[in-house]
């Protein structure tokens, strides 16, 4: 037997016989446990739609939708959210992430967040929250409302998610353009 197998072999045996043995006084170290809630499933470009009378209300879409044991809700990776009335769509929502709770339909959205109306209106912020029960929007940050004529911001808000109302709680400010004056007539 050359001398390079008889190490190798020496060599293995040892560390087997090293790693094998342990003394029985020593307590056996606990495997890695988790440190919350455990990942059950991930589902890839998802869609959860939301109807009335066979009607359709909204379209959430997610590229990646996370659910976790223990947890009803499954947390979102991009979303983007459509809201119907009659069956046509009028407004759309996106942000970065949330988490939607597939018994309630209520839904969380956070990080750069975007609700704009067919009309061109629009609310810029950092979070909101859907109520599927009461169908409004509402948070409790800086928001950014804009409609064809103005600006409005402030903290915390009440909305429709079609935008037609909206509610500033507190620190609200505005600026409004003046209507441009008719062809022929002048400004005074």
């Amino acid at each position: 037997m050359p001398v390079r197998m008889v190490m190798t072999a020496i060599l293995l045996l040892a560390a087997l016989g090293v790693g094998g043995c342990r003394d029985a006084s020593e307590p056996e170290s606990p495997e890695p446990g988790p440190k919350g809630p455990v990942l059950e499933q991930t589902f890839f470009d998802q869609n959860m739609i939301e109807t009335t009378g066979g009607v359709r209300s909204w379209i959430l879409k997610s590229e990646l939708m996370h659910k976790y044991s223990g947890i009803d809700d499954v947390t979102l990776v991009t979303v983007t959210m459509d809201f119907y009335r009659e069956g046509k769509p009028f407004s759309t929502l996106t942000a970065d992430s949330g988490r939607a709770n597939p018994h309630t339909h209520a839904v969380h959205v956070w990080g750069d967040v975007h609700l704009e109306n067919i009309e061109g209106r629009s609310l810029e912020t950092e979070e909101l929250f859907y109520d599927n029960e009461t169908e409004l929007i509402t948070n409790e940050v800086f928001d950014r409302f804009v409609w064809e004529s103005g600006v409005a911001t402030g903290i915390g808000m009440e909305a429709t998610p079609d935008l037609e109302y909206f509610e500033i709680k507190t620190d609200f400010a505005s600026e409004v353009e003046d209507a441009p004056a008719e062809e022929g007539t002048a400004k005074r």
